[in-house]
């Protein structure tokens, strides 16, 4: 994304945004598409809303997530991404691999949502 033309603070919040480790940017992923939505319906109309009209973050989301989900994580951090950060309750497997199965579904949404943006 060029970000030459705009703003100097818009350009610094940016590079903050860009430059955080990606389980942050997971987190941020969650906070902000996740965390109140009713369905993976909603989460899904909100995702198709913001690539709409900016996909950048979105891609960076889904790259974060897609590291997060691939290299090993301390015990109990992809639960507490789902049920702390996303605040999502897991009926079926309440483990890391429960948790993994469903960030990998989020992933596999938001990769949808950019194919078709």
């Amino acid at each position: 994304m060029d970000t030459s033309g705009l703003p100097e603070p818009v350009r610094r919040r940016i590079a903050q945004r860009s430059a955080l480790p990606p389980i942050e940017k997971v987190r941020a992923l969650l906070h902000s598409y996740v965390a109140d939505a009713e369905d993976l319906a909603e989460i899904r109309a909100e995702l198709r809303r913001t690539a709409s009209t900016n996909a950048f973050f979105l891609r960076q989301y889904l790259e974060a997530l897609e590291a997060v989900l691939a290299e090993p994580q301390p015990p109990g951090t992809l639960l507490r991404l789902v049920e702390d950060d996303a605040n999502w309750g897991i009926d079926h497997d309440q483990t890391d691999a429960g948790a993994a199965v469903f960030l990998g579904g989020v992933a596999a949404t938001l990769r949808s949502v950019l194919a078709d943006a």
